[in-house]
């Protein structure tokens, strides 16, 4: 859903689709997309799960990841939009799929 011209937590617009994000999964995404093109440590977005969850652990960092690639990827088991780097943490890759998050309506 679009209020005041930014996409707020439930909806998510990517691939010409609309698919619902908990609110969990959209503040991940939102950091990830913030910081497209850069590593985001486990440590940072354990931070932002635990803001609502305090007792979140790197299995449901895990979980989430998961969830918001078998959402938002073509083939969640390939991903190219969140990518893992082992040991470091997540990136969005912030390439052609920058393009879902037109400046100011997203973030």
């Amino acid at each position: 859903m679009w209020v005041n011209g930014k996409l707020v937590p439930g909806d998510y617009v990517g691939q010409g689709k609309i698919v619902d994000l908990t609110a969990t999964e959209h503040r991940l995404l939102t950091c990830l997309v913030r910081n497209a093109g850069r590593i985001v440590s486990h440590r940072e977005l354990l931070e932002v799960m635990r803001s609502s969850n305090p007792g979140s652990s790197m299995g449901n960092l895990r979980q989430c990841i998961w969830g918001l690639r078998k959402k938002i990827e073509i083939d969640p088991a390939l991903p190219r939009v969140i990518i893992t780097q082992y040991g470091e943490g997540y990136c969005f890759t912030g390439e052609e799929e920058a393009r879902w998050f037109p400046e100011g309506e997203w973030l």
